[in-house]
């Protein structure tokens, strides 16, 4: 359970923006903004209003148990009944228990993109003859999650240790396969206390790291390849993403010559990544030193995005996109090059933007590309 004080903190916030807005409820279905808010994904909807307590909505059996366990706010359950025959069937529809709100003109929502719970609470609001006009909430939520507390940024460095004790203990050689490699540091971040992995593990050896996003498969690793491994832990929510590449055997000048340029474009980017510098400015740095090196058509990515509660949120660290960095934000910076027939090589950290610099995360994860054989 996330602290009863962080939980109303971020209410407070959300409360500050909807009298703003003259909103007098915000709804949440089950994802990321009802986690961020309640604590806790165990429900059918959670229910903020702008005057009296915060509420979710489950359903008998489908999670209200663990939603009381997670989450410091009320829980209202709603029990479906399926009798033996059409007649004795009872679906109850969770917005029914809105219309005991007196106040009720207009509605932020954030349904996590399912269209059925729409027609659902207006179905609902037309039965009770309520005439209520609904606005987004997501923008607002991303902007609130965007910049994260101390007690954010604690998760989200356990998330970065983990990750890194996995893979510092799991042994990676010579004919283990992709699958076997990326299965093993999955099993290990678990045994070391996270949820699970903050995605599906990228293990990309040989020609398979030329592909940005590939699927590990049956490939065994052997000597002379590059090996690109992308990973990270979530822990109590909050995601971690790390890529290292290394070189089984001894590097060859040429790989080296580029794995040093790409590390080079992400230490110049780092140093962007300070409070009031605009999204775009550390990609054009990192650009700069690729350009450099001859190398700036293989880099077709944006250099980073933004990480909490999900592995990809709402910023992007790309040329032409607008906005500034504050202090908090959480973002990757992942400058690579892919060239086909030959390979990739991607190095990321996940990085807290300061006042001064960028202040990676997860940096105690060597990034030698010889790392794996001492």
């Amino acid at each position: 359970m996330y602290p009863k004080e962080e939980l109303e903190s971020r209410i407070r916030r959300l409360r500050r923006w909807m009298a703003r807005r003259d909103v007098d409820l915000s709804l949440f279905a089950s994802g990321p903004n009802m986690l961020y808010l309640s604590g806790t994904m165990e429900a059918e909807l959670l229910a903020v209003p702008l005057d009296g307590e915060p509420y979710l909505i489950a359903r008998y059996a489908f999670g209200d148990e663990i939603a009381r366990e997670r989450s410091p706010f009320h829980v209202e359950v709603f029990k479906p009944y399926f009798g033996t025959n059409r007649k004795e069937v009872e679906e109850p529809n969770p917005f029914k228990v809105l219309l005991n709100t007196e106040k009720l003109r207009r509605v932020a929502i954030d349904f996590s993109g399912r269209k059925e719970l729409v027609e659902r609470m207006r179905k609902v609001f037309r039965r009770g003859k309520k005439s209520v006009a609904t606005i987004d909430a997501r923008e607002q939520l991303n902007r609130m999650r965007s910049v994260k507390s101390e007690y954010e940024i604690g998760l989200m460095k356990e998330s970065a240790s983990i990750s890194i004790k996995a893979l510092d203990s799991v042994e990676i050689a010579p004919r283990m396969s992709e699958v076997e490699v990326a299965n093993r540091l999955e099993f290990k971040m678990r045994e070391l206390g996270a949820d699970g992995s903050s995605f599906p593990t990228i293990v990309a050896s040989g020609m398979n790291s030329f592909n940005a996003h590939h699927i590990p498969s049956e490939r065994r690793i052997s000597e002379g390849d590059i090996l690109l491994i992308d990973f990270g832990a979530k822990y109590k929510g909050y995601c971690s993403d790390i890529t290292r590449t290394y070189f089984i055997g001894t590097p060859p000048s040429e790989f080296m010559e580029r794995y040093e340029a790409v590390l080079n474009a992400q230490m110049r980017a780092m140093e962007y990544m300070r409070q009031g510098v605009a999204f775009e400015r550390p990609d054009i740095e990192a650009r700069k030193v690729l350009k450099e090196a001859g190398l700036l058509e293989y880099f077709v990515h944006s250099l980073g995005h933004g990480v909490g509660l999900e592995i990809h949120e709402d910023i992007r660290l790309l040329v032409g996109r607008g906005g500034l960095m504050e202090e908090g934000m959480t973002v990757t910076d992942e400058p690579g090059i892919y060239i086909r027939g030959w390979g990739g090589i991607r190095i990321e950290d996940t990085v807290l933007v300061s006042k001064s610099k960028g202040i990676a995360l997860t940096e105690r994860l060597p990034k030698d590309p010889d790392f794996l054989r001492r």
